[in-house]
């Protein structure tokens, strides 16, 4: 959020401010060094934001990715009259941004990111139709409306598909975090409630962890997965469980364990 906000900012400035655009259009044009490091941070948070939602960390390839899209924004030949050389700078940074959106499609279909799925897609959806419309949007400013003469500099530097990109990415930043502060309070919640039906039943800290996953309905398979436990184990464990809590099936065991945390936490008050 602070890069597009630092962005839109230079931005601004460039549009109200004459002798603030001269110098920034005129050091662009020489060496793009700010535009780079805008470009780069926005790419770095895309990417990683895409493999946290798809449980993958990113990938040594992907790391060459940046590297080589930083050395070909740097090394862009940038010459008055050169309208060419200004559109293939944006070029691989609208590719880059379509690879992000393809590549949360590819992690929208694993299995393991089942949870995740609705969100990867619209990332997928957002940043193939963001590449493409900004790049259009792109490719019709820089040979259209700027101006790259020896007499003449003149560069819009607004892109409009980018500002309505960048601003559904800080908005969906600003609606995750809060949904993760409210799921992180649940969590809490949840960890005391089994806390306290635990000790109340006196409950081992292996019975704790199965009852855990019991109440997620997880099977016994899945729970020996989960643990690292053989499913003989697992067996014992939800049969010790029962039997402390004197019940003999698992539809019986979620109505115990939201009375018994209503009764404590009438208890508490």
């Amino acid at each position: 959020m602070l890069s597009f906000l630092g962005d839109n900012i230079i931005i601004y400035m460039t549009e109200f401010l004459e002798t603030f655009a001269n110098s920034y259009n005129q050091l662009f044009m020489t060496l793009p060094i700010i535009k780079t490091i805008i470009f780069l941070t926005n790419h770095v948070f895309c990417l990683w934001c895409i493999s946290f939602l798809g449980n993958k960390k990113i990938q040594p390839y992907q790391i060459g990715l940046l590297v080589v899209l930083v050395i070909w924004m740097m090394s862009i030949p940038f010459y008055m009259d050169s309208a060419l050389n200004v559109w293939l700078y944006y070029l691989p940074n609208q590719l880059f941004l379509i690879y992000l959106g393809c590549y949360a499609f590819y992690l929208s279909k694993q299995k393991d990111n089942l949870n995740n799925k609705k969100i990867l897609q619209f990332f997928g959806y957002l940043f193939v139709l963001s590449g493409i419309c900004i790049l259009l949007e792109d490719s019709y400013v820089i040979f259209n409306i700027d101006q790259y003469s020896n007499l003449k500099l003149k560069i819009y530097n607004r892109n409009i598909s980018e500002d309505i990109f960048s601003t559904i990415m800080s908005s969906f930043i600003i609606i995750f975090c809060s949904k993760q502060e409210n799921n992180k309070d649940d969590n809490l919640n949840e960890i005391e409630e089994l806390s306290q039906f635990s000790k109340k039943y006196d409950l081992t800290q292996r019975e704790q962890e199965v009852l855990a996953l019991l109440l997620k309905h997880y099977s016994n398979q899945e729970i020996a997965d989960e643990l690292f436990l053989s499913i003989g184990t697992v067996k014992t464990h939800v049969h010790n469980i029962y039997v402390k809590l004197d019940i003999n099936k698992r539809a019986t065991l979620f109505s115990l364990f939201e009375e018994t945390n209503y009764n404590l936490s009438l208890t508490d008050k």
